[in-house]
């Protein structure tokens, strides 16, 4: 027993933290054996820090008078992305089948974060080394309906349902500010999984562990000690292995939206190039050399040398496999501006990524000849903001009308 234990504490194996270096992990999550990146590539502690500053009038007014309005907008910005990733530590809790697929084809386990884990290039070699060593499938054996009463009754007991979702089932006691995804009323909240993928992510007896001393299997978890017995962790696991989720929930159809009125440069750039794209399509003269991984490269991507600061560097483009820059407006294998084609992907991949109760079976993958939706990680563009990038594009994409040359500031995205 205590082997089991302590082998569920063990962090992620040397091979596995070999691929999170070079991948770039620990820019955003903490890892167990890597140290934080310098603060210019640690991009969850760079936004911890300035949505700190929302609260804090002197480092407001020092940001303000190194960088202008442009800190107060990007103050605003980080207090809804990368302020709660979750840590990645006591990785060999987790079912070698349930990450090899959750890292190849990611979905949203936690419905209440605004950012989702990205699509990173990783080889068929590269997620052997991340899951050696973690354990494999142990189905459960089928529990009885009074064993699964109990543990339903126990979800409610516990305050279980205070902080999670298990799929659309609803309990008396849960607040339906739960059920707005994307929106929780408490930020305390956005990390809380959807229960209903523990299924897939962990064996029984993990759960049960887990249900009894999370903090003895998991060195992070935030989630109190329920107190439970042995028999009541066991059918609490039991229900949350099997207990039923609720009826299945149809996908919501994505709004299309239609702008009207001119389609100026300037609304781009503020809309979606600044507010957006900035983040990983920077000019690296404005952030310490640091252009953002769709620029100089990072998370495992070769750099694309795409900046979007400003209208000639977006009309320069983003660097080819020759080595060539080559045009966003050229036509993609839809026959779309490649520009619109990634923005109109990350519509798609944010339809599948949160996966509707009862449709985990046939989430169909996405087409294999499509390109990495953007922004990655992040919400597609709104309705209305993507309409104005496709009618910018239909206008001839008309230059800015305020001069050029303007001084731009590091932290105006």
């Amino acid at each position: 027993m205590l082997g089991a234990l302590v082998a569920l504490c063990l962090g992620a194996s040397p091979g596995a933290k070999a691929v999170m270096a070079r991948f770039e992990c620990h820019r955003c999550h903490e890892v167990e054996g890597l140290a934080p990146p310098p603060t210019v590539k640690h991009c969850a502690g760079c936004h911890r820090e300035l949505a700190g500053s929302a609260n804090d009038a002197a480092k407001l007014e020092q940001g303000r008078k190194t960088y202008g309005d442009a800190f107060d907008r990007f103050v605003r910005r980080t207090a809804t992305h990368y302020v709660d990733v979750p840590p990645l530590v006591s990785m060999r809790r987790f079912r070698a089948s349930w990450l090899r697929s959750f890292l190849a084809d990611p979905l949203d386990l936690r419905p209440h974060l605004t950012e989702s884990m990205p699509r990173l290039p990783l080889t068929p070699a590269d997620l052997d080394a991340l899951t050696s060593g973690l354990p494999a499938d142990a189905p459960a054996p089928a529990a009885s309906p009074e064993q699964l009463a109990l543990g339903a009754r126990l979800f409610e007991a516990k305050a279980c349902t205070s902080c999670h979702l298990f799929g659309t089932r609803r309990f008396p006691s849960q607040p339906a500010a739960l059920f707005e995804v994307k929106a929780p009323a408490i930020s305390v909240l956005a990390r809380a999984p959807d229960l209903r993928h523990v299924r897939d992510r962990l064996n029984r007896d993990v759960v049960v562990k887990l249900l009894r001393s999370p903090r003895a299997v998991n060195a992070r978890a935030q989630m109190p000690n329920p107190g439970l017995s042995r028999a009541e962790a066991e059918a609490l696991a039991d229900f949350l292995l099997q207990g039923a989720l609720g009826p299945p929930v149809e996908p919501e159809a994505v709004p299309v939206a239609q702008h009207v009125g001119p389609a100026r440069y300037e609304d781009v750039e503020a809309r979606v190039f600044r507010k957006v794209c900035w983040h990983c399509h920077s000019n690296p003269d404005f952030v310490d050399g640091e252009g953002g991984p769709g620029n100089t490269g990072g998370f495992g991507f070769k750099g694309a040398g795409l900046s979007l600061a400003t209208y000639e560097e977006v009309m320069n483009g983003s660097l080819g496999p020759d080595g060539e820059y080559r045009s966003l407006f050229r036509k993609g294998p839809s026959g779309e501006p490649v520009l619109l084609e990634v923005l109109r992907r990350r519509v798609e991949e944010n339809a599948r990524d949160f996966v509707r109760p009862g449709h985990e079976a046939s989430r169909a993958p996405l087409a294999s000849a499509g390109p990495l939706g953007m922004p990655l990680g992040l919400p597609a563009l709104a309705p209305d903001d993507l309409a104005l990038v496709e009618a910018w594009i239909a206008a001839g994409k008309p230059r800015p009308a305020t001069p050029p040359g303007l001084q731009l500031t590091p932290m105006g995205r």
